[in-house]
């Protein structure tokens, strides 16, 4: 395997406790004669895997972090393609381990789960574990169901954490400029396609690489999301949440994208490929530009520098739609750990403890650098990896392992693993740029009873109408049509009564 770069950088963790002890809050009876339990508490966990391979059950820092939590941990990685799926089938069976990765916290299955008392609420124990309690309020708010906090939200940054990237070296090399309007990013995706940036001569690259998923345009939601000029399904206007299905804008998206694929602007395989596969056709010198979260950045360059010594995955700070700059901001949790009420009340506690632990700076740092000296070393405030961490492949290590233990850090999306300090500085200034303009979700975390039911399958049928318009299998006039069917369902009406009223008493 081809050496990483050693250069890796000093993340500050921002809004942090200092550390503390991995034992319950509790305190035990006073008992001279009594001896303390040092056994390791046995915990299974749930999670996503994003690194190419699971983390190895004998890995260093993993051992490192069970030494520190006095816990013995069992991980069941699930591949990042398949964890939707199986979430789904390990709720549905009721067999959860003792903590449970739940990606999207608002799912009617969970929310119905929690409902019925299937998990711990939380909210009691929150401000006795000083980690949790030093999250951002925003992260703990936007977890709550109906006013309870079920699970250990996963935290993210609040703030530029998505939007696009692109080839700068092929916008360079083209004389092109960095696009601000969709427009111009229509006109560099079209250059990418026609005008042969890699050089080789052939007409082998396209300009837009990107998936979707069941229920939402997955990597390609940035071109509607910049249209409708708001993260997420619902638009706030005059004080009332209305879908943004129903707006104009939406339909210029569609518009937008259809041209796009008709022309061979994007990959001709958006609607059936993964999001890896979208990812790998960007990363493979054949895509110029992607919807991605920021931190992958340098996974991208160090994939793409294989190719081309030159390569440049840039993210660009905003695009402007018509309702001006857009950059979407995030709820602050990637899903949350929920703790089954089949766990006993003692356990339940030293779980809480455990993560409490591993938010902390310690052991955030070990899950995300490795250990100091060993991994790594620091010179003038930067951290440099070492030739250890290429032997204990540390780049994929480390990215399965903040899935579960990652304190809060404006600027965590800015770091990837080995990337050199001018990008993460670079990255750093993008968040802040992208922090001044940022506009939230409005309907985030709001709960329709009648959407719980009807919901799933509505969210279904809007977004195979969308694949089929920009497959040309269905015209616009047919989405016009689809749209005012809408308008007049009884059951979508009631879900926008009940989204307003939750908006409302927010």
């Amino acid at each position: 395997m081809k050496k990483r770069q050693l250069a890796a950088t000093l993340v500050a963790t921002l809004g942090m406790a200092t550390i503390v002890s991995a034992c319950s809050t509790d305190k035990p009876e006073q008992n001279p004669s009594a001896k303390p339990d040092t056994t390791p508490t046995p915990i299974r966990i749930f999670v996503n895997q994003t690194g190419t391979t699971a983390v190895d059950p004998a890995n260093t820092l993993l051992k490192e972090i069970e030494k520190r939590t006095n816990t013995q941990l069992t991980i069941d990685w699930i591949p990042q393609n398949t964890f939707s799926e199986k979430s789904k089938l390990i709720l549905a069976s009721g067999d959860l381990s003792d903590l449970t990765l739940v990606t999207n916290i608002f799912d009617s299955q969970v929310v119905q789960m929690a409902g019925q008392g299937a998990f711990w609420d939380l909210t009691p124990y929150i401000d006795s574990y000083p980690n949790f309690k030093a999250l951002p309020k925003d992260i703990w708010d936007n977890a709550k169901i109906k006013g309870k906090n079920y699970g250990i939200p996963r935290p993210r940054p609040l703030d530029g954490s998505w939007g696009l990237q692109l080839r700068k070296d092929w916008l360079d090399k083209l004389g092109l400029k960095v696009p601000e309007t969709l427009d111009d990013v229509y006109a560099v995706a079209k250059a990418f396609t026609e005008r042969d940036p890699d050089g080789n001569g052939k007409g082998d690259t396209y300009g837009l690489s990107g998936n979707v998923d069941a229920n939402g345009m997955g990597s390609l939601s940035w071109v509607e999301n910049t249209f409708n000029g708001v993260s997420g399904n619902w638009k706030l206007k005059d004080g009332q949440l209305t879908p943004a299905v129903f707006e104009q804008s939406e339909k210029k998206a569609l518009e937008w994208l259809k041209r796009a694929y008709d022309e061979k602007i994007l990959i001709s395989d958006w609607a059936t490929i993964k999001n890896s596969q979208a990812r790998d056709q960007y990363m493979g010198n054949k895509a110029g530009i992607i919807g991605s979260a920021l931190n992958p950045q340098w996974l991208f360059m160090d994939a793409i520098r294989k190719i081309d010594p030159k390569g440049d995955s840039y993210p660009i700070p905003y695009l402007i739609g018509p309702d001006g700059k857009f950059a979407g901001r995030d709820s602050g949790n990637n899903g949350m750990f929920v703790i089954p009420k089949t766990v006993p009340e003692a356990k339940m506690k030293k779980i809480l403890a455990l993560m409490n632990q591993g938010y902390s700076e310690e052991i955030a740092n070990i899950a995300t650098y490795g250990l100091p000296d060993v991994h790594y070393t620091v010179k003038d405030g930067f951290k440099v990896a070492t030739e250890q961490a290429t032997k204990d492949n540390l780049a994929d290590v480390t990215n399965n392992l903040p899935n579960i233990f990652s304190g809060y850090d404006k600027y965590q999306r800015a770091y990837f693993a080995g990337i050199p300090k001018e990008y993460y500085d670079r990255n750093k200034k993008l968040i802040d740029d992208r922090t001044a303009i940022s506009k939230p979700d409005p309907a985030y975390g709001l709960i329709s009873p009648t959407a719980l039911t009807y919901g799933p399958d509505m969210d279904k049928k809007i977004q195979d109408m969308k694949v089929k318009v920009i497959l040309g299998k269905e015209s616009l006039t047919a989405w016009d049509d689809f749209v005012a069917k809408l308008k007049s369902d009884d059951n979508y009406q009631k879900i926008i009564k009940e989204m307003n009223e939750g908006y409302k008493n927010k």
